[in-house]
């Protein structure tokens, strides 16, 4: 047993040290000094994905206002990699090496941001162009600071060389996001099964948050609707909480769940549509419409075709069932992994799909009042697409 930890851990150790060196890599091709990675957690599930993917590293203490110099930029990690230099690690909490850290030097503050300044001095990276990957992520007073405390650094836009190496996942993340989606995928069975007259959405959603706390999973977004077709059509939703409506359930509503979580820091996200009570076929209607297209989409996936080709696949089909293309969303879908990854599967990207890339595929379709959402989640493989959403398709 101990041999095979000492075995894992070497292999974790030499993935997450690769992905350092192939960012490091990218950032020297361009002529940058370095990268400084940046990431946001604060026990919800913001960006945390950029630091997560390359140092394994979460901060869970909650962004709470500058109170220099007391402290600064709480919630927020900082990686930074010289192009030449040893790496370092900024983090607002105590934080051990680990398989995943290796030897990477790591520092503990309370002023992140004097810390992140002072370790771009230290290796060199205070003068010239940095590259910067998540800077969404941190605030407009962080971002002014770091310039006055570093002038001569010009920090230039960098998100595109993570979301590279992001984009194709490893053996072990396909392992991970193929266990999140099983999980996710029992939830919304939970939640689909819950959905009955007279109970509320709130219901709903415990159903299935239950069943992803036993497997220590969190629900990052719960999109539920309920109403009626046909004339004096109704729509029930709410959107703080989006579990809060009022309304219970009722027999002849459709009713339909979108939602996403994670598991050890991967992401799960898929949708499904069902009747309360009796199937009117109206219902299906607009429930199989939603599925015709995602599989539409699906049977267009391969390695070399691109996201565009698979969007236009979808939405071809959309346009041939007759639904409208509009909606809170305009593709098919995305990548997947510690977040929302590229390809988008929007017209006009161009992206070419590889073998290891996870994709989720996804329309909601909406007409006379009646409305379906389905969304998968797929691998890309050598020979073509694999389903990795087990969750129950029709209840019709």
């Amino acid at each position: 047993m101990e041999t095979a930890l000492m075995d894992r851990d070497r292999t974790l150790g030499e993935e997450f040290a690769a992905r350092r060196a192939a960012a490091t890599g990218a950032a020297r091709d361009r002529g940058l000094k370095g990268l400084l990675v940046c990431s946001r957690g604060g026990g919800t599930l913001d960006r945390y994905a950029d630091v997560m993917y390359l140092a394994s590293f979460y901060t869970p203490f909650p962004y709470i206002p500058d109170q220099e110099p007391r402290w600064a930029g709480r919630a927020h990690a900082f990686l930074l990699l010289p192009v030449a230099g040893e790496p370092l690690l900024i983090v607002d909490v105590p934080h051990h090496p680990t398989a995943q850290t290796g030897n990477l030097e790591i520092v503990t503050a309370s002023d992140t941001v004097a810390a992140v300044a002072e370790g771009l001095r230290a290796r060199g990276m205070a003068s010239g162009e940095v590259g910067i990957a998540g800077a969404d992520t941190i605030p407009w007073s962080v971002v002014r600071r770091l310039a006055a405390e570093v002038s001569p650094v010009s920090i230039v836009p960098a998100d595109d060389i993570l979301s590279h190496l992001r984009a194709v996942k490893s053996p072990r993340e396909i392992a991970l996001l193929r266990r999140a989606s099983e999980v996710g995928s029992r939830a919304l069975d939970a939640m689909m099964d819950a959905a009955r007259p007279g109970v509320t959405h709130a219901e709903v959603f415990l159903a299935g948050q239950q069943m992803l706390i036993s497997e220590r999973a969190i629900m990052q977004n719960a999109f539920m609707i309920s109403g009626r077709g046909g004339e004096n059509a109704t729509v029930v939703r709410n959107a703080f909480p989006t579990f809060g409506a009022e309304e219970p359930l009722a027999e002849g509503q459709w009713f339909q769940a979108g939602i996403s979580g994670v598991l050890d820091g991967y992401l799960f996200d898929l949708a499904r549509s069902t009747a309360v009570g009796e199937t009117s076929p109206p219902q299906v209607d607009a429930f199989e419409a939603a599925i015709a297209c995602v599989d539409a989409s699906i049977a267009a996936i391969r390695p070399g075709t691109t996201a565009s080709r698979v969007a236009e696949a979808g939405l071809g089909m959309m346009r041939d069932l007759g639904y409208d293309l509009g909606g809170a969303f305009a593709g098919m879908g995305h990548g997947i992994g510690l977040g929302w990854d590229t390809p988008w599967l929007i017209p006009g990207d161009e992206t070419v799909l590889q073998p290891g890339m996870v994709l989720c595929v996804e329309r909601g379709v909406r007409r006379d009042g009646f409305s379906g959402d389905f969304e998968e989640a797929v691998l890309v493989t050598e020979s073509g697409p694999e389903l990795l959403t087990p969750a129950r398709i029709r209840r019709w």
